[in-house]
């Protein structure tokens, strides 16, 4: 067994896949080590009778960083295309939202009973905030680095200088919770605005027609063309020494290795990350602005096999705003029949506790949930049953996710050659899987300078 690497990386999630397999298909030797039985992280499949289950990503986004990285290294990136129509709850009514036209959603809000002006206002306002975005987004492109934001207001008090509507103000709140993991009070005004600069690709998703995991193992065998891929081989410690990090320590068929290697990539988390190498190696200052900084998102996650479709007719995908806890829905078996058996349905369902800050009340939480689930889709009582529904806490090690928009970390760390990816880390104007996959881009480009020049 080989134990001197170009790259080590700690963990098989969308940051730490992908970073392994652009590296490996560059030619540096990459050995990608997963503690769990299977890859991927939040973005795997686990089976339950005969249904094929999302541990956590659902939506893949095309034309993104993830499927840049798929094309990078050849592997072909499969998903069904959603079609372009989103339903929208408000009020249990209806509406359908023509996705990348933004006069649908201000004809939405006048159909709400907003006036013309305050419609338009708001509308206005808008397009002015996300325009500075993308010009900052420009900018940042050309300086190849990332701008500061200015000031911090959330997105309720940026809204609220142009109306105080209920209505509109919770069908933000439910896009914002959808997408970035964390509340409209929470959130950073600009950083919603910097993640609309790319509205564009959301009308461009997919669902993996035989589930997550095998879109990874595609990953997965990239990397095992230049190096290894392990499962089952939790990192217990990251070795530095003289400031530099110098390789791994990694558990395997119950003895630990120590594997050398001239850079480490952790995608465990800049927390587990500080754990593993050490708080002493890091620097009272980089310590403290993760305390302050780091904010991780909570999330719970509803999987319902049923006999039927439980939501409207062709609503493929649905947002709800003003519900409880669930703000989107989706039957992926419509348009992936192989993830469920034959003659039943597999739908999901997110939902998020209005505070992001503290540990959930999982019960209060299941209750509240569950109540949201039977009001909305009341044939789930005669005709479908819960399968799995998953807790993602802000302490677990697999939350909704790692941290709030513009509450994450730099990739780099002041130990030298060790960086971390994932949702953890800075990426402006992504979220989710995407924005995982752009932190890998980033450190397999300062990766590869480095190695380039030993």
């Amino acid at each position: 067994m080989e134990n001197d690497y170009d790259v080590a990386v700690i963990g098989s999630g969308v940051g730490g896949i992908c970073a392994a397999a652009l590296l490996a298909h560059r030619g540096y030797r990459t050995l990608l080590a997963e503690g769990l039985d299977r890859w991927g992280g939040r973005l795997s499949t686990v089976e339950k009778e005969g249904f094929r289950l999302p541990t956590g990503a659902i939506l893949l986004h095309r034309d993104g960083p993830l499927e840049r990285v798929f094309k990078e290294v050849g592997v072909r990136f499969e998903v069904v295309n959603l079609p372009k129509t989103l339903h929208c709850r408000v009020k249990s009514t209806d509406h359908r939202i023509t996705l990348g036209n933004p006069f649908t959603f201000i004809n939405m809000m006048r159909s709400l009973g907003m006036p013309a002006r305050e419609s338009l206002r708001v509308g206005a306002a808008l397009s002015w905030e996300i325009g500075k975005a993308g010009f900052l987004r420009a900018a940042e492109k050309v300086l190849k680095h990332y701008l500061p934001r200015g000031s911090r207001p959330t997105f309720r008090e940026w809204l609220l200088k142009y109306t105080d509507n209920d209505t509109l103000h919770g069908i933000f709140d439910t896009v914002i919770v959808a997408v970035l993991a964390c509340r409209a009070w929470e959130l950073p005004a600009s950083e919603f605005f910097a993640y609309m600069t790319g509205l564009g690709t959301l009308a461009e998703a997919g669902i993996a027609p035989q589930g997550n995991l095998e879109l990874v193992r595609g990953l997965v065998r990239v990397v095992e063309k230049n190096g290894e891929a392990w499962l089952r081989s939790p990192v217990r410690r990251i070795v530095v020494s003289g400031g530099q990090a110098r390789g791994i320590e990694v558990e395997r068929e119950g003895k630990v290795f120590t594997v050398t290697s001239k850079v480490v990539i952790s995608d465990s988390g800049p927390r587990r990350t500080v754990e593993l190498a050490g708080a002493e190696n890091f620097g009272m200052k980089y310590i403290r602005d993760m305390r302050v900084r780091l904010r991780a998102g909570p999330a719970v996650l509803v999987l319902v096999g049923s006999e039927r479709p439980l939501l409207p007719e062709d609503a493929h995908f649905m947002i709800i705003a003003g519900a409880r806890r669930i703000v989107c829905a989706g039957d992926v078996s419509i348009l992936c029949p192989d993830l469920a058996p034959p003659g039943r349905h597999l739908s999901y369902y997110c939902g998020y506790p209005l505070n992001s800050l503290v540990p959930m009340e999982t019960e209060w939480e299941r209750a509240q949930c569950t109540r949201d689930l039977e009001e909305n889709f009341p044939e789930i009582k005669t005709c479908g049953e819960v399968i799995h529904m998953g807790f993602h806490d802000v302490h677990s090690d697999f939350p909704g996710a790692r941290a709030w928009p513009g509450y994450d970390m730099p990739a780099e760390t002041p130990i030298k050659n060790l960086f971390n990816v994932g949702e953890g880390v800075r990426a402006p104007g992504w979220s989710g899987t995407n924005k995982a996959a752009k932190t890998a881009w980033e450190v397999a480009e300062m990766a590869s300078r480095k190695l380039s020049r030993t």
